[in-house]
Formats: C-alpha cells, sequence, structure tokens
C-alpha cells in the first residue's frame, strides 16, 4: 500500500511504501487486481479464479456472500461507469470463462446471480461498454451485442495467420476509449509491427489506425492520449486525435517492467506548475487568514494533478504524468514564440471533452497561455490581437479598464481583482496604455509622434470599447453576474460612450438594467450636459422601489407599498403604471392588484385584460388569479367563454381542495344535512289544505337550495364557492356543459351544479330525479319545470307586471312545461308515503293545474284516493275546462257573425262591379301565357292573373 503524495519542493516527487499484504495465494503470480473504491472491496484474479477482498485491509469477505469464481479466464467492469455505481448501487462485471461469458452485479454485501451467453472458443481478454462486448481468443477479436445476445467475429488478432499454422500466439489487448469506441491491437503477419484499430460498437472503423514497433503487452488510455507497454521495457504515448505518435519512454532494464495499467489516480503536487498557475488579490489592503488559506487551497488544488498511469516493475511502481501544456507555452513565450505557443494552445483546445480528466486544469492553462500572449501583443501595439486573446484567456475586464487611466472608473478599481502570478508581473511591467505608446514612439519624431500616439490611442479604445461591449452581452443577462467586474465594465462603457458621442448605445445601456456606479454616472452626465441621459439614468434606478425594499435610505420617505398603488391609480402613464404596478405585485399581490381592478369602467378599459391574465398566471397565486377573474366575470362582465370556463374550473378545484380537508368537509357536510332536515320537517307536517283525514294546510317552499348555499356562504367557504360557481353555471353565457361535466362529477358532492350543466343537455328526466332524490330541493323542481327547463340567476331590482296584463307565452314553452310537470309529477309518485310524496303531489296539482290535463292526471294517481283529496285539483280543473269551453263557444259565435258580415260585403261587391268576361287574347300579367281557365284572380288595379301566380306573387 502506498502513501499518496502531497507537496513536494523537488521536481520528481516520490512516494513511500506504508504495508504489505499477502494475499495467501502462495507463489502463484496474481495477474489482475481490480479495486473498487466505492465499493470498498477489491478483485484478484490468480490461478484462473476470482478472489473478493474488503479496503482497505485486504481481508477475504465472506464466500458466503462472495463465492470464489472458478475457471476465469479474464474479466472486467463496465467502462461506462468510469469508478461510479449503477442506479441500483453495483459495479456491472463481465467475466469470461472456457466456454461461456457471464454478466452479474456486484454490491457491498453480495453478488447477483450471473447471466450466460455461449463463447465457443473462450477468451483471453475482454471489455465492456455497457450492452456492447469486445472479446478476443488467440485468433480473433469479436463483437457481442448483450441486447440480442449476438456475436460477430470483426478482426483477426494476427494479420494474414491461418489455423494450424506456425505463427506466433499472441495473447491479445484491447481497450475503451470513450463511449461506442475501442481501440484493437492487431499483429501484422510478419510480426514485426502492429497496428492499433479503432472501432465503434457495431464493429466499424471510426479514426485512422495507430502503429507500434511490437504488440503491446498492455494499453491504457488517458485521453487524449493511448499509452501502450511494449516489449523491450518500452512505452509509447500515441495522441488519439491525430494517431501520431508523441512520445517513446525507455526504462532501465532493470526495473524490468511488468505491467501497464490506469488507476483511479495518485495526487501529485508539481512545483513548476504552482508557480505559474497561482493566483494573487493585486490590490485591496490586508487579506484576512481565511482569504489567504483558501488561496492556497485553491493553488495545491490546481497544482496538484492526477498519475493515473501506473507501471509496475519486479520490484517497483512507477507513475506516467503528462508534462502541462502551460509549461511548454510558458517556454516558448520567454523565447518570443508568441505564435508557437498559440498554435500548441490550439491543438490543446481540441482535447477539451468530457472524457479528458484534466479539462478544469486545462482551461485554466488556456486562459494564462491567452491572457500572456495578449499582453504581450498589446505591449506591440497589436491591439486588435491584443483584445482577442485577452477576451478568450477571460482576463477580468478592471484590469483592462485601468490601463486607460481616462476612462471613467473608480479609484480603487482593482480591490479584489485575481490575477496569476506571471500575468500581474507582466501587467506592472508594461504600466498603463499611454506608457506602452510612448515607448513604442520613442523614437518618433514630436509631429509625426503626435499624430500617430493619437490615431494609436484612439485605436485602442475603439478596440477596448468593443471587448467591454461583448463583457457586456455575455454577461449582463446571467443571474448572480452583477459583480464588481460588470459593474466597471458597464460604467467605463458609459464613459466611453458619452465621450464619442454614441447617444443611441448610451440610451439604451440607460433603459435598460445596468449596474453603473451611481455617482460616477452623475457626475459625469452633468458634466457632459447630457440632462434627458440624467432623466432617464433616473427613471431606470427605480428609486421608489429600492427605497420600499431597503436598499436606499431616506427618512423622509414614508409613502409605503399603499401610498405607492394610490399613487400610481391616479396616473395615466400606462407604462409606468404596469412597470411599478408589477413590481408592487411582486411584493404584495393583494394591494398591487388592486391597480390593474380599478372600479372605474374608463379606467379599466385601459388595460388589456387579456395580458393582464397572461401575467398573471405566471405572477400571481391560485387566489390572486382567482381574484383576478372573479373582477373580470362579475365586475367587468366580461363575456369572454375562456373566462369563465377558467373562472369555474377554479371554483371546482378550490371546492374539491377544501373537500379533502376533514374540518372543510365536515362543516360543509352538516350545511347540506341541516337543509336535508328541514326538507323533512316540512313534508312530515304536509297532509294537504281542506284534506281532514290527513292533516293542516301545506305551507310554501320557503327557498331552494342555490338560496340556501348563498344564505350560508358566509359561515361555509365551500358554499362560498359553490354559490358562485352556481351564479357562472346559471348566467346566459353561451358556454358548452360538455367542458365542465367531467370536473363537476368528479367531485360528488357537486350535485346541485351537475343538475344545471344536465339541463344545458336537455336531460330533464334526469335533472329532475337529481333534485328530488339527492337534492331534496323540491321548491327547486318545481321552478326549474315553471322556467321550463332552464336556471336563471335571480334578477336584482325586477319589477312585476302589476295590474298589466301578463304577455302570452309561446305554445312551444307551455307544451315544454306540461312535459316537465308531468316528469315532476310521476317522480312524487314514486316516493313513499311517509317521505311526504302524497303531499307534494297534492300540492303540485293545486298549485300547477293549469299544466297538467286532468285526463292524463286521472291515470295516474293511485285508485284508492278518494276524490276528497283531489277536490281542489278537479275544481279549478272543471272550472278551467269550462271556461274554456264557453271562450270557444264565443269565439266560434264572433267568428260566424264576421264571417256573414264579409260575405255580405263581398256579395254586394260583385253585385256592384259586374261580371267578368274572360277572352281568349286575355293573358296572366304574371307569367304571359293566356288564362284559358274559369279560376283566376282580379287584382286591385284590375289586372287577371292565373290563381297560382297571384299565390307565387303573394308569398315572395
Amino acid at each position: 500500500m502506498i502513501e499518496e503524495q502531497i507537496s513536494s519542493e523537488s521536481e520528481l516527487p516520490r512516494s513511500r511504501l506504508i504495508k504489505r499484504k499477502t494475499l495467501g495465494f502462495g507463489k502463484k503470480v496474481v495477474e489482475k487486481i481490480m479495486v473498487l473504491s466505492k465499493l470498498r472491496l477489491a478483485i484478484v484474479l490468480c490461478d484462473s479464479a476470482l478472489s473478493f477482498f474488503s479496503l482497505p485491509d485486504f481481508s477475504p469477505l465472506p464466500p458466503q456472500a462472495f463465492p470464489t469464481i472458478k475457471g476465469v479466464t479474464a474479466f472486467c467492469e463496465d467502462s461506462s461507469q468510469k469508478g461510479h455505481l449503477a442506479e441500483d448501487g453495483s459495479v456491472r462485471l463481465c467475466i469470461t470463462k472456457r466456454r461461456i461469458i457471464q454478466f452479474c452485479s456486484l454490491w457491498d454485501d453480495g453478488i447477483s446471480e450471473p447471466k450466460e451467453l455461449n463463447l465457443p472458443n473462450g477468451a483471453l481478454t475482454v471489455a465492456r461498454w455497457k450492452s456492447v462486448v469486445w472479446v478476443a481468443d488467440a485468433n480473433d477479436f469479436k463483437l457481442i451485442d448483450t441486447r440480442a445476445g449476438r456475436m460477430v467475429p470483426i478482426l483477426p488478432v494476427v494479420q494474414g495467420a491461418q489455423s494450424g499454422s506456425n505463427a506466433q500466439v499472441l495473447k491479445p489487448v484491447c481497450a475503451c476509449i470513450t463511449e461506442n469506441e475501442f481501440l484493437l491491437a492487431s499483429a501484422t503477419g510478419s510480426g514485426q509491427t502492429t497496428i492499433g484499430i479503432f472501432c465503434t460498437g457495431t464493429g466499424d472503423p471510426a479514426r485512422g489506425t495507430l502503429q507500434w514497433s511490437s504488440y503491446p503487452r498492455a494499453l491504457a488510455v488517458e485521453f487524449p492520449y493511448v499509452i501502450a507497454l511494449l516489449r523491450g521495457n518500452v512505452v509509447e504515448v500515441h495522441n488519439i486525435l491525430d494517431q501520431k505518435l508523441i512520445q517513446t519512454i525507455r526504462f532501465d532494464p532493470s526495473v524490468e517492467v511488468r505491467t501497464l495499467m490506469q488507476g483511479s489516480g495518485i495526487n501529485v503536487w508539481m512545483s513548476t506548475l504552482a508557480n505559474v498557475l497561482t493566483l494573487e488579490t493585486v490590490v485591496g489592503g490586508a487579506q484576512s487568514q481565511g482569504g489567504r488559506v483558501f488561496e492556497q487551497q485553491e493553488t495545491n488544488r490546481i497544482a496538484t494533478v492526477l498519475a493515473r498511469m501506473l507501471i509496475a516493475g519486479k520490484d517497483s511502481v512507477s507513475s506516467l504524468v503528462m508534462t502541462p501544456l502551460v509549461l511548454h507555452a510558458e517556454s516558448l513565450l520567454q523565447q518570443g514564440h508568441v505564435e508557437a505557443a498559440l498554435d500548441l494552445s490550439e491543438k490543446t483546445t481540441a482535447t477539451i471533452s468530457p472524457e479528458n480528466l484534466h479539462r478544469e486544469r486545462l482551461q485554466l492553462e488556456l486562459d494564462y497561455i491567452y491572457q500572456k500572449s495578449g499582453l504581450f501583443y498589446l505591449g506591440m501595439t497589436l491591439f486588435d490581437d491584443a483584445f482577442n486573446l485577452l477576451r478568450r484567456g477571460k482576463l477580468d475586464p478592471r484590469v483592462i479598464i485601468s490601463m486607460f487611466p481616462d476612462v471613467l472608473q473608480s479609484d480603487n478599481i482593482l480591490n479584489g481583482v485575481h490575477l496569476f502570478r506571471g500575468i500581474h508581473d507582466q501587467i506592472n511591467e508594461l504600466g498603463t496604455l499611454p506608457n506602452i505608446i510612448d515607448k513604442t514612439l520613442s523614437s518618433s519624431g514630436d509631429e509625426q509622434g503626435d499624430r500617430l500616439r493619437n490615431d494609436l490611442m484612439k485605436n485602442s479604445k475603439d478596440m477596448c470599447l468593443q471587448y467591454l461591449a461583448q463583457y457586456r452581452t455575455e454577461h449582463s443577462g446571467r443571474k448572480g453576474q452583477s459583480g464588481p467586474q460588470l459593474e466597471a465594465a458597464e460604467t467605463a462603457l458609459l464613459g466611453l460612450w458619452v465621450d464619442n458621442g454614441d447617444n443611441s448605445s448610451l440610451q439604451q445601456l440607460l433603459e435598460s438594467s445596468n449596474s453603473c456606479i451611481p455617482h460616477l454616472v452623475e457626475q459625469k452626465l452633468k458634466e457632459a450636459n447630457k440632462h434627458y441621459a440624467l432623466s432617464t439614468w433616473y427613471r431606470s434606478r427605480k428609486s421608489y422601489a429600492r427605497l420600499l425594499l431597503g436598499e436606499i435610505e431616506d427618512s423622509s420617505f414614508d409613502l409605503g407599498l399603499q401610498g405607492m398603488a394610490s399613487f400610481l391609480s391616479s396616473l395615466q402613464d400606462i407604462s409606468l403604471v404596469e412597470d411599478y404596478g408589477w413590481w408592487i405585485v411582486g411584493q404584495d399581490e393583494v394591494i398591487g392588484m388592486k391597480i390593474f381592478m380599478p372600479g372605474d369602467a374608463k379606467r379599466a378599459a385601459m388595460f388589456d385584460s387579456n395580458q393582464v391574465l397572461v401575467r398573471c398566471k405566471s405572477t400571481l397565486s391560485p387566489n390572486g388569479l382567482l381574484t383576478y377573474l372573479e373582477y373580470l366575470v362579475f365586475n367587468r362582465k366580461s363575456e369572454s367563454l375562456d373566462h369563465h370556463k377558467m373562472l369555474s374550473l377554479m371554483y371546482v378545484e378550490a371546492i374539491a381542495r377544501l373537500l379533502a380537508d376533514s374540518t372543510a368537509q365536515g362543516k360543509h357536510r352538516e350545511t347540506v344535512t341541516e337543509f336535508n332536515k328541514s326538507q323533512e320537517r316540512v313534508l312530515l307536517g304536509l297532509n294537504g289544505s281542506g284534506h281532514k283525514s290527513v292533516g293542516p294546510v301545506p305551507e310554501p317552499f320557503r327557498g331552494t337550495f342555490a338560496s340556501y348555499i348563498q344564505m350560508n356562504a358566509k359561515s361555509d367557504p365551500i358554499c362560498t364557492y359553490r354559490a358562485k360557481l352556481v351564479q357562472i353555471l346559471q348566467s346566459p353565457t353561451p358556454y358548452d356543459p360538455k367542458d365542465f361535466l367531467p370536473q363537476v362529477e368528479a367531485v360528488p358532492q357537486l350535485e346541485f351544479e351537475r343538475v344545471i350543466l344536465l339541463s344545458r343537455l336537455e336531460k330533464y328526466d334526469e335533472c329532475i330525479k337529481i333534485l328530488v332524490r339527492d337534492v331534496k330541493d323540491y321548491q327547486g323542481a318545481e321552478i326549474f319545470c315553471l322556467n321550463a327547463g332552464v336556471f336563471r340567476n335571480p334578477r336584482r331590482g325586477h319589477k312585476s307586471h302589476g295590474s298589466e296584463a301578463l304577455p302570452k307565452e309561446p305554445l312551444d314553452d307551455v307544451d315544454k312545461k306540461r312535459q316537465l310537470f308531468m316528469m315532476l309529477l310521476q317522480e312524487y309518485l314514486h316516493m313513499a308515503q311517509d317521505q311526504g310524496g302524497m303531499a307534494l303531489t297534492l300540492h303540485l296539482l293545486d298549485s300547477q293545474s293549469s299544466y297538467l290535463d286532468v285526463s292524463e292526471v286521472i291515470h295516474l294517481l293511485p285508485p284508492f284516493w278518494s276524490v276528497e283529496l283531489l277536490q281542489r285539483y278537479l275544481l279549478r280543473s272543471l272550472r278551467r275546462s269550462n271556461h274554456e269551453f264557453k271562450e270557444i263557444q264565443i269565439i266560434k259565435g264572433l267568428s260566424l257573425g264576421e264571417n256573414l258580415r264579409i260575405s255580405e260585403e263581398l256579395f254586394k261587391l260583385y253585385e256592384a262591379q259586374g261580371p267578368v268576361v274572360i277572352t281568349a287574347d286575355d293573358i296572366c300579367h304574371v307569367c304571359g301565357t293566356a288564362v284559358a281557365d274559369a279560376v283566376f284572380v282580379r287584382t286591385v288595379d284590375m289586372k287577371i292573373i292565373h290563381l297560382h301566380c297571384g299565390s307565387q306573387t303573394s308569398m315572395e
């Protein structure tokens, strides 16, 4: 067991052996050890058997949970897990034997039953990525798709070798590169060289090929490099991206390199890397102890690299560590070879991918190289190239701004800026832009020098402006990015745009959300006489909002949210009202929404209700949205079907939510039960008026179920929502009841609301049954029939007709009422007498006798009912029938007298006009043909036409 080396001042750090452990295999050679740190166990392959040990003491695990697996030729884990566990907390293993391949899962407390596939020729090596498995015997590489259970030979281990020949026998090697990509080593027939072939999970070639001088003993991958251990203690390193040989390492023969492996990594601290990438705070006073500790920790973290490539010798273990990019580039930059350093950086950029474990440190190294190269070009006054590189290197914009003394900036702009140590030294050496330009033009004449100096300063400021504008574009929209960097960049931009006279860009900056330093902005705009821009600045600062939030203080400000809302309600500038109004809604939606719900119709028309509603959906709570919809429907009298539908469904959801609360449900159940009991008490006392055998005269019902829930709306929250829902459903709005019926039926307590919807579908029989049997709203049922199957809201302030004649009912309504009352009568007759069926029937016959025909009713009544019970209904029916008979007789007499009078006048007219003679020449003035018939018509203007032509003309 080796102790990791954390820090060292030497160039070649070393680790030390702290413990040895004998595994108990005697003199047998251990072929492979796989450490699974997540499960805290290790797997050892020795003498064709897999054994399991616990970490870190390498104690054997109990064989009951971890039995020894014998006959193993090779094994591997799923490379897609990359040291992580699967969702079920396991590591997927792949084990090859002489004739089979097994797939199993390993947990910290045991191993699963293996799944097997036939492997006729066995395997000497295996590699797996999810469902793709590569195996190789002495002759061929084969691809196995575990999902399909199919194995396909892909590539021979030795090119051109024939079965049974005396060709050399090699132990095949392969490695996983990335997802769906593998590297296979195939030797030539002569055995002089070996090629590495990249293949996909389907067996297709993926890249170019690699070439080794001999067949590798082992392969390992540290993207973007492939490391191969060859015979003769030689290690070759190839680049995966361009397949070029990068480095050849020859070990001393005394080392006797046995194998090459890829581990989780040993931490190695590199002092040279720390010297380059150490971050320093430029200025800012005394740094706290915690700050210094944090910087030291960051330095250690950045300068610590993982040595994942381990080379095991006879008596030693060595590691291969890639020389960091920044050290190569630093050497080139010190020699002035900037282009070469940038070219090296571009090649390295291609290797920054999720597969590259060093991508975080590589990005820091690239930032350093780009920053240093940019500053090098800046010193040569190559501003275009310089600022492009500084932008790629993510240099803090405050550093750039500080190099322009006449650009708008705070005095302590560099406080807290973190820079690489080498970059800090280079900036101090360069100085400000005027100093750089002066050094460049030191040999020029006065006149020529002044002109060049002005051109270079203008060019540098233009490039600085572009740099800061792009920085603002990239960072102003990001959450949490409005820090000191953006503050300095936007303040400098404002000053540059004022100096350049770019009013358009200046206004755009001031009108948008910005982080400019207030006192510098005010001072700059006042000095430049930009008063309109200054007014825009004050408005964009939202001083009201900041005062209310406590961001700025003013002891004289005591307006508060309510006062601000009242003030906004008096303004006519709709954009200003909406801007601050929605801000108030975000602070207090009850106060804020009053701004958008004015009682004055003229002011209400200022707001687009649909736009406000859309904003409410994303801003308000459900209760706030409900309040605004109620305002639209009940106060604004909105006729929008969408508003009605949305509000109705929200009522149903609110009722369902309250019914889920046992307290609210119990309260509502008591309210409904009390209504049912009151109906029962009334029915038990009903025995009919004038019917001595059954009791006193019944009183009319005093209220319907709808009026009852309205009466209890203040004491029962569910009744509150139900009363409002009933009001919407009973409104004359032409909504489609099918849009609401599924949601209402999903709440069993909403029986009355379901009746309203069913009535719109003209399912009257079902409506009456629910009203009588379930709701027990008998008066409501009678009113429903009187309204011809329509539910109506009560009309406030509606005047009765008084002594005026009632309007005559349409015949269609009369017929429908008769049908509905007959349905209600039949429903009453189905009720038991002790449930009030007789009393309700007699009351209905007495009160609605005009709609109940005695000839139909008499056949429905029970035969044992006496005439005395029905005397009121019978007397009224007979009196009405007699009245109708005599009325008909009078009408007949009047009609007969009128017919006689008209006939007499007609005879007198015939006598005065004389006969009409029809000749062959008489033609019809309508159709133009001869009349030639005794049946004709003479018009008022004495024209002769056919009878059928006259009928057609009258119709037209």
